[in-house]
């Protein structure tokens, strides 16, 4: 009898394990990037010049009836130094690599190792921090999750907003001050099934300040966003809307369309976005961004190029432009480089070139 119950009981929790999967997931990405702006030279060591690099764990449960439950932990790291990457007190990232710009994509582009990329806290689940129930309705996600107005930029990105190549139209939209653009704390996310090539992701997240906060403003941190997708064979659409409160009295909109259409022989694609503060009513001037490229295999590997923009006003107006070649051996490694050149409409430009190896698992 006792070893009825000793077997039936090995069954049990190895049917239970069973429906359970926890997966260990990264990227080292290093590179070694020299910049030139002006009179100044540097040849520095940098992280995510290709991948940004990472650390995580991720999980599912099968609670049975197409239902399940599942996690995601994703820490930022910086392989050049060991460090976690930089967040502030609210865990919202205020360095992913590299750092692009100013608010208006201004100053030309700085790469290398910003102080602001460096964690003094250590390792931090940064990137993507989430707990979810999926099944045929689709997924809902708790926690810290990037912003759906924040995928376009990448997606239609040759370079995915990473490295020396990076989109000047993201730097002006996404500048490491904004600390909701690319991800967000305290979310609530919908992530829909397809229908037809149709998807929606629908977020809203909270800042959690207290309704008397007179200093930050009670809704200051908190905002919501969705992004629509249709995907139909070579043809990829999109197009994402997102409104939050980024300081007392200060609101920020954005919008951004993105596309992509694959040749065969090549992959063109292309971003616009526009995106716009106001404080106590009175609106800025819109910050607008506009990226054309393509993707193309060559050899045992990709080839890239994009032109990008930022511009607000009349006074601000910067171009870039970028080629690059990802080389790989093997579905897991990469050799990659790339040549930029970011040019504002007053200053100096800013030359920029980077090679690198890039490793998942």
């Amino acid at each position: 009898m006792k070893k009825t119950l000793i077997a039936l009981a090995a069954l049990a929790a190895t049917a239970s394990f069973a429906q359970s999967s926890v997966t260990l997931f990264g990227v080292a990405d290093t590179a070694v990037t020299y910049t030139k702006t002006g009179a100044a030279k540097k040849t520095a060591m940098t992280t995510s010049g290709l991948n940004s690099s990472r650390l995580g764990f991720r999980g599912e449960e099968d609670l049975g009836g197409g239902l399940k439950a599942g996690f995601w932990m994703e820490a930022g790291v910086n392989t050049d130094s060991g460090a976690g990457s930089a967040t502030n007190s609210n865990n919202q990232a205020t360095g992913a690599g590299v750092t692009q710009g100013t608010a208006a994509g201004t100053g030309g582009t700085t790469y290398g190792n910003p102080s602001i990329n460096g964690g003094s806290q250590g390792l931090t689940f940064n990137r993507r921090m989430t707990v979810s129930l999926m099944g045929g309705f689709g997924e809902v996600r708790l926690g810290r999750d990037f912003t759906p107005l924040f995928w376009n930029h990448t997606v239609y990105d040759p370079f995915g907003t990473n490295g020396a190549g990076a989109s000047q139209a993201n730097a002006a939209a996404n500048p490491a001050t904004l600390l909701v653009g690319v991800r967000a704390s305290n979310s609530i996310g919908y992530l829909s099934p397809s229908f037809n090539g149709f998807k929606v992701q629908l977020q809203t997240f909270m800042g959690e300040n207290a309704s008397n906060d007179t200093t930050n403003g009670k809704n200051s941190g908190s905002g919501n966003g969705l992004r629509a997708t249709y995907d139909n064979g070579p043809l990829s659409v999109a197009l994402a809307n997102a409104k939050y409160d980024t300081a007392l009295n200060v609101k920020h909109e954005g919008t951004n369309f993105g596309a992509s259409y694959d040749l065969g022989v090549a992959k063109v694609m292309g971003v616009y976005s526009e995106d716009q503060d106001s404080t106590s009513g009175v609106k800025a001037d819109k910050v607008k961004g506009t990226l054309i490229g393509a993707t193309a295999p060559l050899g045992a590997g990709v080839a890239k190029i994009a032109f990008s923009n930022g511009k607000q006003g009349s006074t601000v107006d910067t171009d870039k432009t970028a080629i690059g070649y990802v080389y790989s051996l093997s579905k897991r490694t990469s050799l990659y480089t790339a040549y930029a050149q970011t040019k504002p409409k007053t200053g100096d430009k800013t030359t920029a070139f980077d090679l690198g190896v890039s490793h998942s698992f």
